[in-house]
């Protein structure tokens, strides 16, 4: 079959939903339907449910979504930062063009801001600093601090003082724990010498430095088990933000889990996963709901192709894309030919992908050290275009998805 100039052999051992994604999005259905809404520190409504959990196969299929684009080069110099240069120094993963611990970052003066989720932009608006016990915080001169937005559009909420120490990092989160108490490298001395000890937990939760974290981790726990030569992990998580970070979180672990299992001479096993609070913000809805009918798609195609023959899917094709070409000329002058393009369009992407994609696989450079692995990114486009990880040691080859779906995070 000839899609966008190239010729692909139809292969129906991977023109098939993976099981990441059926897990994922029959996720995100159920909270739509069951979830309960709560309001909560964030200012944006959430829809949670509670108690999920959920297994995969990690060695048999490496999970990254195809129903959306997963930035997995980010997911990975993430969990590099936290897990390997076990730092909480935003700059570390600036310098690698990873910006998404921007707006939780204590500037210089030691100030940790909060933005409003919604409303007009106010540049003028400014708060009290308030100390981490929450009294309101004194300068030099015993003048109350107050503090302005220092994000363009962003209107400041609250201000809180965390002190110079803490100036350009996160706090106590995250990679300052795994430096403060090196349970990482608890679990790779233990994998190696002592493959069935039941303490290989690596805790990011600890009562004591709670108050000078910018926020408290959401994966918050994870524990190692070797069985019939197989590393399982089973990761805990307080709270996930669904539709944005479970993806990221999923395949970091997942690439964390063959990291460890490779320096120890293991094969990678299950991938065992627990929730306590899954949700949804109220303005992610619309997101989720075209993520949801590309699944439909996705499934709807995955039986036509185990169906029908080669010629009978490739007589399908062009059908689809002759009316594409009629639907092109009549939404010229037509709203509603101009709408069911955009459907058609999405239709034949779905099916592209279907037929186009692969089996994505990990790959990781022959290692016995897991502090040896490369942490560094080529973010040069052309160099993205063939390795989508930036990184010559961890690879992720053949992924495929349908396109990004923006949607809001809440802070």
């Amino acid at each position: 079959m000839i899609i966008k100039g190239k010729e692909y052999k139809i292969n129906r051992e991977t023109s098939v939903v993976s099981e990441w994604d059926k897990v994922y999005c029959n996720l995100l259905k159920k909270i739509l339907k069951e979830g309960e809404l709560f309001e909560n520190r964030t200012g944006i409504d959430t829809l949670s449910i509670e108690g999920v959990a959920f297994k995969l196969d990690a060695g048999k299929e490496f999970p990254i979504l195809e129903s959306k684009k997963v930035a997995i080069k980010n997911a990975l110099s993430e969990m590099l930062w936290i897990y390997q240069a076990q730092s909480n120094d935003v700059s570390w993963l600036k310098e690698r063009a990873n910006n998404i611990w921007n707006e939780w970052e204590v500037d210089k003066d030691g100030i940790y801001r909060t933005y409003e989720p919604k409303g007009e932009y106010d540049p003028t608006r400014e708060v009290t600093v308030y100390d981490l016990d929450g009294n309101p915080k004194l300068d030099e001169e015993g003048n109350v601090m107050t503090a302005k937005s220092k994000i363009e559009g962003k209107t400041i909420k609250t201000a809180k003082y965390f002190g110079l120490e803490y100036a350009g990092t996160i706090g106590t989160a995250y990679g300052w724990i795994t430096n403060k108490f090196k349970r990482p490298q608890y679990v790779l001395h233990q994998l190696k010498h002592n493959p069935h000890d039941r303490r290989m937990v690596i805790s990011l939760w600890q009562d004591e430095y709670l108050k000078t974290a910018v926020l408290p981790s959401c994966v918050w726990s994870s524990e190692w088990k070797v069985k019939d030569g197989k590393l399982h992990a089973f990761v805990h998580q307080r709270s996930a933000d669904t539709p944005l970070g479970l993806p990221f979180n999923v395949s970091q672990y997942a690439i964390l889990q063959a990291m460890f299992a490779k320096v120890s001479g293991l094969e990678v096993g299950n991938l065992n996963w627990s929730i306590m609070d899954a949700h949804i913000y109220v303005n992610q809805i619309d997101g989720i709901k075209l993520e949801l009918e590309r699944f439909k798609k996705m499934r709807a195609w995955e039986k036509i192709i185990k169906k029908e023959t080669d010629e009978e899917l490739e007589a399908r094709y062009l059908a689809l894309k002759e009316r594409e070409s009629i639907l092109e000329e009549k939404a010229k002058t037509s709203k509603q030919a101009e709408k069911m393009l955009k459907e058609k369009r999405e239709q034949i992407m779905i099916f592209e992908l279907m037929i186009t994609k692969e089996k994505p696989i990990l790959e990781l450079a022959d290692k016995d050290d897991f502090f040896s692995f490369d942490n560094s990114v080529n973010n040069d486009k052309e160099y993205l275009e063939k390795n989508i990880t930036g990184n010559e040691d961890i690879k992720v080859s053949r992924y495929k998805s349908a396109p990004f779906i923006k949607m809001p995070i809440a802070q």
